[in-house]
């Protein structure tokens, strides 16, 4: 496994770990514990080519880190411009501007800015491997370790050609790097003393440019190629282990039903599981503090030792004594005498499925990881080789278009690379387009112009207020101008729900009939409550269609509501069925929100060939400066207009930016931004603002981008709530379920759980919010009395669910941003998560607010979102994609027929 954290100025990463001082004090390996093969060289080393410029060679000094730490060499050289720049300490002010204490009534202190020390890569082993180091003799220790240490160079070449940096005004030249300077540094053992062998790598924050000067560089090709990098390390580790003569066993990675997930991982053949699960006690410290309710980074956190290990020699003698009480062979000749075993193969065609499974367009990296999760344990070649076969039989797909005025000498690697699509991911958007055009002009459907007017008139006499005139144009648009197909886009809070009321008025005068679908069932409930729309799930209608208990006619409209949701594949089967009945369908949603779970964007597909009706006028928030702060997020053309379209020319790296810091300034201004030195401190302040504030609990929103950090919350706010008495009784850890994810938690009576899955036998759906009226245990499980809050027009009920057959819940205090989206609330609390934060994430939490909004983050977990607000990460659709060659015209590709 291979993870990378950026480190401060400090030399610190987001956790508040010293890094630099912890590769300082390693205590050094010699060939006394691991024999000579391999280890000629010390624990702590230079690599990198940029250390070999440098004239770097031995064990590294602490001075001569230190400076590069600062950025400069160790000569005093400046190797970039920014060189020795200091992290200033600030006393952290809350809104009023009073100083904020901490648990101990001190102030509390932020670092900010200086020079970036640079980022820790570490590479570590399978466990299999690390207790084969600590079964072996000494020689054949070093040979494991040294297998070890020649797949992480492998993968620091692999990095290091990666990365680049920029010269020129705005940084429009981008450079690839020469090379890097990196200290090297091994262990053996984790915090807990198990066998863990990994390596520290410490790339420091400045690089040599293939022109010959030093400068920092951009580390975006670093973090997105992680897991291609992770890939490349185990199949170097994997070869290295097969030349010494070791078998390795192949295992399928199954999903929580039991079902194989298509993934597969190895560890060394004859190194059984209860072994590894017995050398794994820190996972496991980090599972059981999980199921306390804290995040990942907190478990890891608290239940952290100081790395204050025992000797080698101590460390293998224990190792040693443990293995021999255990139902393990020890005898190295024995297991190399095991040969590879192999679990079911999977073929080309179930990995490019699964590569497709969210996106329409993949790269190389993208291709690379899921060949070495089908094929774990293959070897580089072999897994270049599987790579090189799937492209030959993918549709190549020019890089990304680069706007004008980033167009320098030299462009980044990503707008030189070359994307690939599999021939049928490019059949179906070309069938959904060429739907799109066969009824465009479609007459049949259409309401006549008077009758619509008539609609129109009488709406506003009941309502008392007049139409915006975009929302004419809309009704219109969509109920007399459109043909088979037609799509409404509209900004977030636009008030789309007004709109429906009217073309279904109109529809239904017309003497047709309305069918709604959503991607959720709660959606489908909502829009059912607000439209009046019989509305069901966008998989349950076309279940039900297919099953004959649907049946669609030629004066049946199905509405497609949140249809910037649906991927392309659910739209393709939708418009199939549609265009076979004769009736109309209608989508409506926002291409500029959140995304498709799967490939490609149907919608957009659609808004590119027919066109749209918009609505950009914003109604939800209730401030003027919220509502202007809300459009903010979206794109203007030359004349001032909104963007909603998905085809729009790519934005400038500077436009990305000037789009980022404005939104950022006007989030400062308004005061809407609490920054704190770790994210612990952040979850701290966001739960004590949720009590602190003034709406009930039912309007408080608590938004984050993973599970992972819902929980961590989660479980402060649950602590608060105990504190208040508002939690009653023992605490039962419980564990509930998110699709294929196992969600560990804590729950007690009066607890707030959210049902993340249909269950029509218990009147369930997926989105309900329920409180805990009871909880017991029983025989392997625990019996849950629920009390499912009302939801549209169905009222609130009891109901009895019994975990070992109902277990689809999460805890019900913090959403996900994509479970967000049509929500409102007064007050939204954000926590961010700079990894996955852009445009589009921002503005959907940013716009469930009604009147407050406010965003808690680490310093530098925030600096890092403060330049993505501008950063858009929309779904591509392939044939809106310039083919790979200039002369090869999509539409000359292989379709299926309508």
């Amino acid at each position: 496994m291979i993870t990378i954290q950026a480190l401060t100025a400090r030399g610190n990463n987001a956790r508040g770990d010293a890094v630099l001082d912890y590769l300082l004090d390693t205590e050094r390996l010699t060939a006394y514990y691991l024999g000579a093969a391999g280890m000629e060289e010390q624990t702590l080393r230079w690599r990198g080519k940029g250390a070999e410029a440098l004239g770097l060679d031995g064990e590294p000094t602490r001075e001569q880190m230190q400076q590069l730490a600062r950025g400069f060499a160790p000569d005093g050289t400046a190797l970039c411009r920014n060189a020795g720049a200091e992290a200033q300490r600030t006393v952290k002010r809350d809104r009023n501007g009073e100083v904020v204490l901490d648990a101990n009534g001190k102030p509390v202190e932020q670092w900010r800015g200086g020079h970036r020390v640079g980022f820790d890569l570490t590479c570590s082993a399978p466990k299999s491997v690390s207790v084969l180091m600590a079964l072996a003799e000494v020689e054949e220790r070093g040979r494991i370790v040294a297998a070890h240490r020649r797949a992480v160079d492998a993968t620091l070449a692999f990095v290091e050609g990666l990365v680049e940096t920029r010269r020129g005004k705005g940084g429009r030249d981008v450079l690839s790097v020469e090379g890097l300077v990196v200290t090297a540094c091994d262990h053996l053992a984790n915090r807990n003393g198990d066998p863990q062998i990994h390596t520290h790598c410490l790339a420091y924050g400045v690089a040599l440019g293939v022109d010959g000067q030093w400068a920092t560089f951009d580390p975006i090709e670093m973090f997105e190629h992680q897991h291609a990098a992770d890939a490349i390390y185990k199949a170097h580790l994997a070869q290295g282990l097969r030349e010494l003569g070791y078998g390795l066993a192949q295992f399928v990675v199954c999903d929580l039903d039991g079902q194989d997930s298509g993934v597969r991982t190895w560890e060394v053949a004859g190194i059984e599981e209860a072994t590894i699960r017995h050398f794994s006690s820190r996972d496991a410290e980090i599972r059981a503090a999980m199921a306390q309710g804290l995040s990942h980074h907190d478990a890891w956190r608290t239940t952290r030792k100081h790395k204050d290990e025992p000797s080698p020699a101590e460390m293998f003698a224990h190792w040693q004594g443990l293995l021999a009480q255990m139902d393990q062979v020890v005898d190295v000749a024995a297991l190399k005498a095991l040969g590879d075993t192999h679990a079911p193969p999977r073929s080309d065609d179930e990995i490019l499925h699964r590569l497709h499974a969210h996106e329409a367009i993949v790269e190389d990296k993208d291709l690379l990881v899921a060949v070495s999760q089908a094929r774990a344990g293959a070897g580089p070649e072999q897994l270049a080789a599987d790579v090189a076969r799937l492209k030959a039989a993918m549709c190549e797909i020019a890089p990304p278009p680069i706007a004008v005025a980033d167009r320098g000498d030299h462009l980044a690697r990503r707008h030189t690379r070359s994307r690939w699509s599999a021939r049928w991911m490019v059949d179906w958007e070309q069938e959904v387009q060429q739907r799109a055009d066969a009824r465009r002009d479609e007459l049949a459907q259409r309401v006549p112009v008077a009758l619509v007017d008539a609609v129109i008139a009488d709406y506003q006499a009941e309502k008392g207020f007049v139409l915006s005139g975009e929302q004419r144009a809309a009704v219109r648009h969509l109920c007399c101008e459109s043909g088979g197909h037609a799509v409404l886009a509209g900004v977030a809070g636009a008030g789309k729900t007004t709109v429906a009321d009217l073309y279904k008025r109109a529809f239904e005068a017309n003497g047709q009939r309305l069918v709604g679908a959503c991607v959720s069932t709660r959606a489908a409930q909502k829009l059912e409550a607000e439209s009046g729309i019989a509305s069901l799930s966008l998989a349950m209608l076309l279940k039900r269609i297919e099953l004959g208990r649907v049946v669609l006619d030629d004066r049946c409209v199905v509405v497609l509501d949140e249809a910037g949701m649906v991927h392309t594949e659910q739209v393709r089967q939708l418009m199939r069925h549609v265009d076979a009945a004769g009736s109309r369908l209608l989508c409506s949603g926002d291409l500029r929100q959140l995304q498709p779970v799967g490939p490609g964007s149907g919608m957009a597909l659609l808004a590119q060939r027919l066109g749209q009706a918009e609505l950009t006028e914003v109604r939800r928030q209730k401030r003027v400066e919220d509502r202007d702060l809300a459009m903010l997020f979206y794109d203007r053309d030359a004349s001032g207009r909104v963007i909603l379209g998905a085809d729009t020319d790519p934005k400038s790296r500077a436009q990305a930016q000037a789009k980022s810091q404005q939104i950022w300034q006007q989030l400062k201004a308004g005061n809407k931004i609490d920054a704190w030195d770790t994210r612990q401190q952040a979850m701290d302040a966001l739960a004590l603002d949720w009590f602190d504030s003034a709406y009930g609990i039912d309007n408080r929103l608590v938004l984050v981008h993973t599970h992972e950090d819902g929980q961590a919350i989660a479980q402060r706010l649950r602590s608060g709530l105990r504190d208040r008495g508002m939690l009653e009784g023992g605490e039962f850890q419980v564990m509930g379920r998110q699709g294929g994810r196992a969600l560990p938690l804590t729950l007690a009576r009066g607890d707030r759980i959210r049902i993340t899955e249909n269950a029509p036998d218990l009147g369930l759906t997926n989105g309900d919010l329920a409180e805990i009226v009871a909880i017991r245990a029983n025989d392997g499980g625990h019996d849950l009395r629920l009390r499912i809050q009302a939801c549209g027009d169905r009222e609130a009920f009891s109901v009895v669910v019994r975990t070992q057959a109902f277990n689809h819940f999460n805890q019900g205090y913090a959403d996900t941003i994509h479970k967000s989206q049509g929500q409102g609330q007064p007050a939204v609390f954000h926590y961010v998560n700079p990894q996955q934060t852009d445009n589009q994430s921002m503005l959907v939490a940013f716009t469930r607010m009604t009147h407050h909004y406010r965003l808690y983050g680490a310093e530098q977990d925030l600096e890092v979102a403060r330049m993505k607000l501008g950063l858009d990460r929309t779904k591509q659709s392939a044939i809106l994609q310039a083919p790979s060659r200039p002369d090869l015209r999509w539409d000359e590709e292989p379709n299926m027929p309508i």
